[in-house]
């Protein structure tokens, strides 16, 4: 309870915005533009970790892409603006037979940038410690855990001693405002709060390791446990007798005793400075939390992901990080206060003006050396099934009872139990082809199988079948080999009703309906489609952008990564940002029906050539949906690309596209179409 209200104080002080002298011209002004830039550039530097908490980061996978160009990085980029403990550890586990001198060189290639300091790479560089072996081996898993825990034991020494003679690497130093600033151990040990720590081992594995080493690290922990119950006794009384000893002895001497006293009693507590040594605060033993990282994909349908549910049951819930990035990015947690801290929004966010959601992801490049991971899943259980449903859901959920883990999970469990299970005849999937130089999908020397039916487009509709929800579509799409990469939420309105003829005949084509953007990436921003009167004489109007672009906005804050918030978040204790177990289940099963059906008839995705909009079907399928096409209009550099690039759907295709579609009907039969389909 101390902690929780030494935990509960300290965020509040770190809440309260700093104060930011005003000048006379800010408090007469009329502008309603806030003025309050310093303040909120303190504020985002305010980190959720626990000040005072002994941190420790262990990677398996370690010298994998995952780790070398994400999680290794984002850990250097957090220690270095000091938004974890500068004591922290970090723990490289992998199959490759490197010293840790070894994994240190390979952290400062993954780490290296021309404008940081080289003295900071190198003080985390001496974080950093490794450990080789075979994931199922145990001997390789108990030498892990015997070098974490000499080295948090050694942590847990130093942090013991005075701050005058503590390293400076140990020395816990933020950027959170002035007030809130202030040493995190002596603070602490005032206190009389027992420092929290925390060891989050993260998976950058496949996850069919993630049972057996989790068992290994479960069981290893357990062995230590019994052991050091057994030998408590003992351990006390050396602790204390080397604590009296450092008691009596001065200088160098009384320094060594006091080391050694901390390495038998930091279990129990025990210890007196002495000599040179005198003053030492020693805390009471830190207590362990184990938090476990989860990478997806979380199985390949219902049954694969409850299987996976059932083998992790060594693991409590609240211990487990199921990681999903794009809940960390930036305008995606803005949906939230969006939608609930604007009263315009609350009045229309629902079925009565809203004509339908899209979701939309697209990427200007293939598989780019990920054919053989990416052929073994394709883009439905890749990105519709996790990304873009969790997204989706925040969208059409209800207000949660507060921004919990577990409100927020609740209301998103509601959204997609309401979710029937997608059909065939709502779904559109198809496969890139060659377009000039650029090769197909089965030419990437990645992708095995030359026969593949793997799907690199997908384009769902789903409904949600509740009062707020009930007949506005609710579009899931995604493709590699597009036209431009961007992610986004398109929420179109409808028509405005009984609109005068002056209006109508106002713009040629009719008034368009208005539309809300939020762009995920690239180029994060929020923009309305409005319409407005053309200035000049005459009376015609147009449509336009009412835009919020954050790059031009926020010019003086730097968007953090998703890794960044989501690792913060993990050695916080904070799970609002991650999906829970019930959410996997409930989003596989809108997903494993067509997945089977799609296996089993072995339906074969529409071709469609590389830098395009994707396949002719997608249009069919958004025109039954009274929409003109998926998504909204393309850049202008795009559009005499794509003009030759990809054939008109009243046009017949283009000698390379008639060729693959000719192979794929050779090799499997024509690529089907739900019988609702008409040519346009």
């Amino acid at each position: 309870n101390s902690h929780m209200t030494f935990s509960a104080s300290w965020a509040a002080r770190a809440r309260k915005p700093p104060s930011v002298p005003k000048s006379k011209s800010e408090d007469n002004s009329d502008s309603d533009e806030s003025k309050s830039e310093a303040g909120d550039e303190a504020r985002a530097h305010i980190s959720p970790v626990p000040p005072g908490l002994l941190a420790s980061v262990v990677v398996f996978g370690a010298d994998g892409d995952l780790a070398s160009k994400k999680i290794l990085p984002t850990l250097f980029n957090l220690w270095r603006r000091k938004l974890v403990p500068r004591d922290l550890l970090v723990f490289g586990f992998a199959r490759a037979p490197m010293t840790t001198e070894t994994f240190r060189k390979h952290i400062f290639k993954c780490v290296y940038h021309p404008s940081q300091p080289q003295g900071d790479r190198k003080e985390f560089l001496q974080r950093c410690h490794y450990q080789s072996g075979q994931f199922d081996e145990p001997e390789a898993m108990e030498a892990l855990l015997r070098q974490i825990e000499e080295q948090e034991a050694a942590r847990l020494a130093a942090r013991q001693q005075p701050a005058g003679s503590r390293p400076q690497a140990l020395h816990f130093q933020d950027r959170r405002p002035a007030s809130a600033s202030f040493d995190a151990v002596g603070a602490a040990a005032e206190a009389g709060v027992p420092e929290e720590q925390v060891r989050l081992y993260y998976m950058a594995v496949p996850p069919f390791l993630y049972a057996s080493i989790c068992g290994a690290l479960r069981s290893g922990r357990r062995a230590d446990a019994d052991a050091a119950a057994g030998a408590a006794s003992a351990g006390d009384f050396a602790a204390l007798s080397l604590a009296e000893g450092a008691s009596d002895a001065g200088g160098a001497e009384g320094d060594k005793a006091t080391a050694a006293a901390n390495g038998c009693g930091v279990a129990a507590g025990i210890g007196n400075g002495g000599g040179n040594g005198g003053g030492r605060v020693v805390l009471p033993t830190p207590r362990l939390e184990e938090r476990f990282v989860l990478e997806k994909p979380f199985g390949k349908d219902t049954a694969s992901c409850q299987q996976m549910v059932r083998e992790l049951s060594m693991l409590r819930e609240d211990e487990i990080f199921r990681i999903d990035h794009y809940l960390g990015k930036e305008l995606v947690m803005n949906l939230l206060v969006l939608r609930f801290a604007n009263v315009c929004f609350q009045g229309i966010w629902n079925r009565q003006y809203i004509k339908n959601v899209q979701v939309i992801f697209k990427e200007d490049f293939g598989t780019q050396g990920r054919g053989g991971y990416f052929d073994e899943y394709g883009i439905i259980r890749d990105v519709l099934q996790n990304h873009l449903l969790q997204v989706m859901a925040l969208v059409a959920m209800e207000q949660p009872l507060s921004f919990s883990a577990g409100d927020i999970r609740a209301e998103k469990l509601k959204v997609l139990k309401c979710v029937q299970p997608l059909t065939l005849d709502t779904l559109c999937t198809g496969q890139y082809v060659r377009c000039g130089n650029s090769p197909g999908y089965l030419e990437e020397p990645t992708v095995v199988d030359k026969q593949s039916r793997t799907e690199t487009f997908a384009a769902a509709v789903l409904h949600v079948h509740n009062p707020r929800w009930e007949g506005v579509p609710f579009v899931l799409k995604a493709g590699k080999a597009l036209t431009d990469r961007k992610a986004e939420v398109r929420i179109q309105f409808h028509n405005v009703p009984g609109v005068i003829s002056d209006l109508a005949n106002s713009c040629p084509g009719g008034l368009p309906a208005n539309e809300l953007v939020v762009r995920l990436q690239p180029e994060e921003t929020i923009y309305w489609k409005v319409q407005n009167k053309v200035p000049g004489l005459g009376f015609e109007t147009n449509q336009i952008r009412m835009d919020l672009l954050y790059a031009t906005k926020f010019q003086q804050r730097k968007l953090p990564e998703a890794y960044e918030r989501l690792l913060l978040d993990v050695l916080a204790g904070q799970s609002s940002n991650f999906v829970s177990a019930d959410e996997l289940i409930h989003s596989w099963a809108i997903f494993t029906p067509v997945l089977h059906q799609l296996r089993e008839e072995k339906v074969v995705p529409e071709p469609y050539p590389y830098g395009s909009r994707g396949p002719p079907g997608a249009d069919e399928l958004a025109s039954r949906f009274g929409m003109q096409k998926f998504g909204g209009g393309l850049h202008t550099a795009i559009d005499a690309r794509v003009t030759t690039a990809a054939p008109k759907r009243d046009a017949p295709p283009t000698a390379e596209v008639a060729s693959a579609m000719l192979a794929l009907e050779g090799r499997h039969g024509a690529p089907r179409k739900p019988s609702s389909f008409t040519n346009g």
